[in-house]
């Protein structure tokens, strides 16, 4: 089923094309005009109704179609007042100028089909109660037998009444073009190129019927700028089909790009009137506009996966935090702990036995008991290497502090205020300052060092200093650079400067660990 606006459309069309035909054939009839001027104004006529079918066509919700096939159906309407039948013409001499009016509004209107200021509105609604006012006063003193209601016939009162209908019919056509090249001079460049054939056909048209008019009916260049008129009056419904194509074709291609890029949706756009009815624009706006929007999908991907790869590192260092404490325990618990019972159980042997043992097992007991010692000394400091339990229970700047102490070097800790942190950031600083810190004493060919803990705004700096020879580096095969992942995994940075005048190894991490 049809939409009712466009049965209306069409229903408009084809009265159009009959009253068209009625009236080329009443005024060709009537012989008052020469078959050029005859042939030329339903020519104007048709491609009126044309161009307002096509224009609603193809843009159907916009009623500037509309208000073009009405301006074909205005000038034909004039047209019936060449009939003979007095009836029709009593009807019809109210319209002798009705497409004044029409194409008034049409240009005020286009492109969108609709009025948008005051003062639009105004100059439309006087230009039609003027002419349609001054058509029904003509028709009350018109002098033709064919007047059915004249009360005042004569022919001065009819000569006075189309004088002051074309001056009615000037001054609208003026206001018109001022308002059109206000809104030319005043909008943005789409609008101009698509007012401009508008303007140009407006303007020359009213230049050739101003100088025709004016030069008066003996002048030899009269007829010819009064036939110039009606040429350029023919081309104006081109115009405005070519603006109104012009428009749509923009849209479609605003529409391809809104929709989808590469048969996938990314994202709208808000369309201005103003801008997007100029369709060369829209190459350019595709092109850019794609790879604005294919930067930012690659950005927000990119983006999304080094947040995965951090995510994943990270949980790689808690998981290693957590094996390291579980290595420790066991450590501790098991093979540490049996050494001792082993060790206890070989002193007590001696204590009951050694009297009655020969010198030589007595000998060989008590340096069994010294190597388990030493081994049970070697077991611990393996584990308190893997993750020493003061760091677990007392935090990072304890264990720091007791790593200080126990290194053969001085060692100079400066802390600020430190609170308990996540366990992996904790151990990260530790093992950083203990690479560090052994690395100094092996290589550094120094006899003290700097160490430096502090938490500043969302972050743990951690850096050690030694005055040494230098030559650290994080692709040296150290240490180190493991430790340079192990603090990026936690989202930090690991850095070395180290030259003639020592070395700093410095980490910034994060405190929340990722």
């Amino acid at each position: 089923m049809q939409h009712p606006r466009t049965l209306a459309m069409t229903f408009l069309l084809a009265a159009g094309f009959a009253l068209g035909v009625t009236a080329s054939a009443l005024k060709a009839a009537a012989g008052s005009h020469s078959a050029f001027d005859t042939a030329l104004s339903t020519v104007t006529g048709f491609l009126f109704l044309l161009a307002g079918g096509v224009a609603h066509v193809r843009r159907p919700a916009n009623p500037i179609g509309v208000l073009i096939a009405l301006a074909g159906v205005a000038l034909f309407l004039e047209d019936l007042q060449f009939t003979p039948d007095p009836v029709l013409y009593t009807l019809t001499v109210p319209l002798r100028a009705a497409s004044g009016p029409v194409i008034a509004h049409l240009v005020l209107a286009f492109p969108h089909g609709k009025l948008r200021s005051r003062w639009e509105r105004l100059l439309v609604a006087a230009a039609y109660s003027v002419v349609l006012g001054l058509g029904v006063l003509g028709l009350l003193v018109n002098d033709d037998p064919r007047d059915l209601v004249a009360v005042s016939a004569g022919h001065d009162g009819s000569v006075v009444a189309d004088r002051v209908l074309e001056l009615a019919a000037t001054a609208i056509s003026a206001g018109v073009i001022v308002v059109l090249l206000y809104r030319w001079l005043t909008g943005r460049l789409p609008q101009r190129r698509l007012l401009s054939p508008v303007i140009v056909i407006a303007l020359s048209g009213a230049f050739a019927s101003g100088v025709g008019t004016a030069l008066g009916d003996g002048h030899p260049l009269s007829a010819p700028m009064l036939q110039a008129y009606r040429i350029l009056f023919c081309l104006w419904p081109l115009a405005f089909l070519t603006g109104v194509l012009r428009a749509r074709v923009g849209n479609a291609e605003m529409i391809r790009l809104l929709l989808e890029r590469d048969g996938t949706g990314l994202a709208a756009l808000v369309q201005d009137d103003e801008v997007w009815k100029d369709s060369r624009s829209i190459d350019a706006l595709n092109a850019a506009a794609g790879l604005v929007l294919d930067n930012q999908r690659l950005t927000a991907e990119l983006e999304q996966r080094l947040a995965e790869v951090r995510a994943s590192r990270a949980r790689l260092v808690a998981a290693g935090d957590e094996e390291r404490r579980r290595l420790e325990r066991d450590l501790h618990d098991g093979a540490q702990q049996r050494l001792v019972s082993v060790v206890l159980l070989l002193r007590m042997a001696g204590r009951r036995y050694g009297g009655a043992l020969p010198a030589e097992v007595r000998a060989l007991l008590s340096g069994t008991v010294d190597e388990l010692q030493t081994a049970i000394t070697e077991l611990r400091e393996l584990a308190r290497g893997i993750r020493p339990a003061i760091l677990t229970e007392a935090g990072l700047v304890a264990a720091v502090r007791s790593l200080a102490d126990r290194i053969p070097m001085a060692v100079a800790l400066t802390v600020g205020t430190v609170p308990r942190l996540d366990a992996a950031v904790e151990a990260t600083a530790y093992f950083v300052a203990s690479e560090a810190l052994t690395n100094a004493l092996k290589h550094a060919e120094t006899d003290h060092a700097d160490v430096r803990i502090a938490v500043e705004g969302a972050q743990l700096r951690v850096e050690v200093t030694d005055p040494g020879v230098g030559g650290a580096s994080l692709d040296g095969g150290t240490g180190l650079a493991g430790l340079r992942d192990r603090v990026e995994g936690l989202g930090g940075a690991l850095d070395v400067e180290s030259g003639d005048g020592g070395t700093t190894v410095r980490a910034v991490i994060p405190l929340a660990g990722s």
